[in-house]
């Protein structure tokens, strides 16, 4: 364990800044009436955020070395991103973004106590999915969600499907990286 500055019951570390894009190459979507979901297989180093338009993200002063399956949940009307699984490799997590605040909270997905994180995430989007949805100031789509069940369900079972495939996918991108 670790000493640090941070109140110990925070949800998250929030932040002003929004999440690194996605890469549109490696994203596979599926409707779910009032949501998207965006599978996408993900490889975060720095030579790939160096890759990003410039201004995308600051990478300066961290090192980036993951991989994993990443859920983004967007509104189907405008796909604005209101959450994000990581369920990276290393440093699984989750974000609550809320860009009419302009806040990005970021959430360590505990691996030891809620085991594999693609498990615990397809779990959240069942059980959870309106109440992180209204956390992250999504009233409305959590309302349509909470309303549309029968789009929104069905649609999870697909999300478990790509996910696997997106965690082996960026996991032979990782691979092939490292031999680069």
């Amino acid at each position: 364990m670790t000493t640090t500055n941070t109140h110990p019951y925070q949800r998250g570390i929030s932040f002003r800044i929004m999440p690194i894009p996605p890469v549109d190459e490696h994203c596979v979507a599926v409707e779910a009436g009032p949501a998207t979901f965006v599978i996408e297989s993900r490889l975060l180093t720095n030579e790939v955020l160096g890759s990003l338009p410039e201004g995308s993200v600051d990478a300066s002063g961290t090192v980036y070395d993951d991989f994993g399956a990443t859920v983004h949940v967007c509104d189907a009307a405008d796909s604005v991103e209101y959450l994000r699984f990581d369920c990276f490799e290393t440093e699984p997590h989750y974000h609550y973004i809320n860009p009419n605040q302009g806040e990005n909270l970021i959430c360590r997905i505990d691996e030891v106590a809620e085991g594999d994180p693609i498990a615990w995430t397809v779990g959240r989007l069942r059980d959870r999915l309106p109440e992180m949805l209204d956390l992250a100031g999504a009233h409305q789509l959590s309302a349509r969600v909470r309303a549309r069940q029968d789009k929104v369900a069905p649609a999870i079972d697909r999300v478990a499907e790509l996910l696997g495939q997106a965690q082996t996918t960026a996991a032979a991108m990782k691979l092939a990286a490292d031999k680069a």
